[in-house]
């Protein structure tokens, strides 16, 4: 993904977000149809604009299938705010990319790096190191779109 995207990518972008969700979300074509026409009015993806795809993204974000939060156990209390900056970062992304990020990739990062095998498990410090590579990852994709 480079910095000067045209609005043609922009739109197959979104449209390529948009069949994800669905699929995510379970919905059939039927039922994307009928969610685009009911938003946009638009027969089809095909006719709608970047701003009608990106109501329609965020329709589909909005429901069960986006970031729902931590779904863990309870951290401690030194770790806490760690954690939460991670939740907070990985919801960021989702909102930047329009894909949902869940805490399995945060363990992947940790587990990529050799710093923990899931976050629950990471000390105060790979936690840190943690929210850094989110950070970082984070700047790169709003700086790409």
């Amino acid at each position: 993904m480079t910095a000067q995207q045209t609005p043609a990518q922009r739109v197959a972008l979104r449209r390529r977000a948009i069949f994800a969700a669905c699929k995510a979300a379970g919905l059939d074509d039927d039922a994307r149809r009928a969610i685009v026409r009911q938003l946009t009015g638009c027969a089809s993806l095909a006719d709608c604009n970047l701003a009608q795809l990106g109501a329609v993204l965020d329709h589909l974000n909005r429901g069960k299938a986006g970031y729902a939060g931590r779904k863990r156990v309870t951290p401690a209390a030194d770790r806490a705010p760690l954690l939460a900056k991670i939740d907070a970062l990985l919801a960021e992304l989702h909102r930047v990319t329009g894909q949902v990020h869940t805490l399995k990739y945060a363990d992947a990062i940790a587990r990529r790096n050799g710093w923990a095998e899931t976050v629950d498990f990471a000390d105060a410090t790979a936690l840190k190191h943690i929210v850094g590579a989110l950070n970082r990852t984070l700047q790169f994709k709003k700086a790409g779109s």
